[in-house]
């Protein structure tokens, strides 16, 4: 899958601004759709949080489908209390609140 982040119109947050803000991170994944908006499903054994929605104009590309970005969390991060959010930062993790359209969320490093 090829992302362009230009083809995003917005992104639709399912959880409060207060709820992002007690969030050390989402993941950020990227998921072939066939519909440009509306909301998508999160992988088994994880909990959408959010997903862009793509502009009119945007094209499928070449696997017949629109790439879509979506942000998600593990059931066992949901809740804040789990070892993983504690001790480590997944690969795909980014800040919740930097997150736009059109622009890569920040990538979290194991440091933060």
């Amino acid at each position: 899958m090829n992302p362009s982040y230009d083809d995003e119109d917005k992104i639709v947050w399912l959880r409060d601004r207060d709820f992002l803000a007690r969030l050390k991170y989402v993941r950020e994944e990227l998921l072939l759709c066939s519909i440009r908006t509306g909301p998508v499903r999160a992988p088994p054994g994880e909990v959408l949080i959010g997903y862009a929605v793509l502009k009119k104009s945007a094209a499928k590309n070449s696997e017949g489908g629109f790439c879509r970005r979506i942000f998600t969390l593990h059931w066992s991060e949901l809740d804040g209390r789990s070892e993983s959010l504690n001790e480590s930062i997944p690969s795909d993790a980014v800040d919740p609140l930097t997150v736009r359209p059109g622009k890569p969320g920040r990538r979290l490093s194991k440091e933060e």
